[in-house]
């Protein structure tokens, strides 16, 4: 097994980018040595007739040993599948342990694993796919499926699964899944994959800060406000809701949409036509709030081009922040002991708003065209992976879910009784019961083909231009609207 990092690859190019890169495997042979000593100068009759007879049988000997070992490498390694698993980058050490344990429990299967940083995925994949790299199993999104779907990059994992050898029927892992996480992994009435994890974006806060300052926790987009003026008055901080928005991937614009869910708002209408650019609208009014958050009442952080998930942890943990809206996962980071000296104070509450919902996604392994292509083996190996690390009854998931904190995509997990401590521990006593209500509540609208053409222009250009206010939130969504009718029509 190796771990490869891939370069990243222009978003505006990658599409005109032709090539291919291969991994290969050596394969190492073992051969014996003969060492040999003649008598002194002119040996008896005798003496050489002995020497040329050990001589013969010592080197039939030792070929016979170093044919047989290396026919033996040759053939153990003709008997490996080869199989490459494409990652973005979130603790490929962790990823990398579950391989070797895999191939440990499944010595006939040889894993390849490739790795490429999240901002870059889509482009990297792209270019993979186009170029026919080798890739057997991916990670995919909801963002995504329905573009590589369509192209036929990677097909139903409900359409193969039960003609190989599994321990599960593709029934019983579907019937514990969550509805979002299902949601997130259908295209065309087909379940696609495994969740590699599901979560929620949801609303999180520092508990004791608001309790030293005697504030409530809020239960709508004003109150947010109201307790962020409040702490800045005070002295506490001087931006107390920190936004992560890079500008760069699709967990910004996530962070938004999960945030207008809270008011009930849906982005579309039943025929993918834009809802959001309605004055009225949810996604309207919070986009405006934290355009108002930035330049009008200055509570929320200036410098969210800066905001990394990750960085808004690290201000969170540092006090310069008290409030914000991340992926549910971020709040075990967080609380992780030794983490910050503040670590254990971070709590979830119900994302703010008048219906209390937020955006639900899973993340999967799939199955690619090219490993089917490759033959009843290839499918097979693929299928027997994909099950060790996304099964309900696999390691993996468990491994994530206590060891990281990591959101899951089965219901059962739930009653795992290493999951419930680990929730305590990184979420807090009784969080368990928050998550289960906030992911009841959770939204996963439709992801069609264009859909990440189009998320892709609300991240890097529509979203950054209001809260930057080169446009006006009306002029920025209308734009949104406008490139949606074209992603539509392409």
């Amino acid at each position: 097994m190796s771990g490869k990092k891939e370069e990243p690859v222009s978003r505006r190019s990658y599409l005109k980018y032709v090539g291919a890169g291969v991994a290969v495997a050596a394969v190492a042979a073992a051969g014996g040595a003969y060492y040999y000593s003649t008598t002194p100068p002119t040996p008896t009759p005798t003496a050489t007739a002995a020497t040329t007879a050990a001589t013969t049988a010592a080197t039939t000997a030792a070929t016979t040993a170093a044919t047989t070992a290396a026919t033996t490498a040759a053939t153990t390694a003709a008997e490996k599948t080869e199989i490459t698993f494409t990652v973005w980058q979130y603790n490929v050490a962790r990823i990398q342990d579950n391989i070797q344990k895999f191939m440990a429990l499944h010595p006939n299967i040889s894993v390849t694993e490739l790795d490429s940083p999240w901002p870059d995925w889509p482009a990297v994949m792209i270019k993979k796919f186009t170029s026919n790299s080798p890739v057997d199993v991916t990670y995919d999104g909801e963002d995504w499926l329905a573009q590589w779907a369509s192209a036929g990059w990677v097909v139903p994992l409900e359409d193969y699964w039960d003609k190989y050898v599994v321990d599960h029927p593709f029934k019983f892992y579907v019937d514990d899944m969550n509805p979002y996480a299902k949601s997130s992994m259908v295209y065309n009435g087909k379940v696609y994959g495994l969740p590699y994890y599901s979560d929620t974006f949801t609303f999180m806060y520092n508990e004791k800060m608001l309790s030293d300052n005697g504030l409530e926790v809020p239960t709508d987009w004003n109150e947010v406000q109201d307790v962020a003026l409040k702490l800045k008055q005070k002295g506490v901080m001087p931006y107390p809701f920190q936004l992560e928005f890079q500008a760069n991937n699709p967990h910004d614009f996530e962070c938004v949409l999960s945030a207008a869910y809270g008011d009930g708002a849906r982005m579309f209408d039943e025929n993918y036509n834009p809802l959001f650019n309605d004055p009225n609208h949810p996604y309207y009014k919070y986009l405006q709030w934290l355009v108002d958050g930035i330049h009008k009442y200055k509570i929320v952080s200036p410098d969210y081009l800066q905001n990394h998930e990750t960085v808004v942890a690290q201000r969170m943990g540092a006090g310069t922040g008290a409030m914000t809206v991340l992926a549910k996962y971020m709040l075990a980071a967080m609380n992780a002991p030794g983490s910050s000296a503040l670590a254990g104070n971070f709590r979830l509450a119900m994302m703010p708003g008048k219906t209390h919902e937020c955006y639900g996604f899973a993340k999967m392994y799939n199955l690619t065209k090219m490993a089917v292509d490759r033959g009843a083996k290839a499918t097979q190996a693929a299928i027997t992976f994909i099950e060790y690390f996304g099964g309900s009854k696999s390691p993996v998931a468990k491994a994530w879910a206590v060891l990281d904190g990591l959101g899951f995509g089965f219901l059962s997990l739930y009653d795992d009784p290493d999951v419930g401590a680990a929730i305590n521990t990184l979420y807090g006593l009784g969080a368990a019961d928050i998550i289960k209500q906030q992911s009841g509540l959770a939204i996963s609208e439709g992801h069609p083909v264009w859909y990440g053409q189009w998320l892709q222009y609300c991240v890097s250009t529509a979203i950054p231009q209001a809260l930057s206010k080169q446009k006006s939130v009306a002029d920025a969504l209308k734009s949104m609207a406008d490139n949606l009718a074209k992603a539509k029509s392409a």
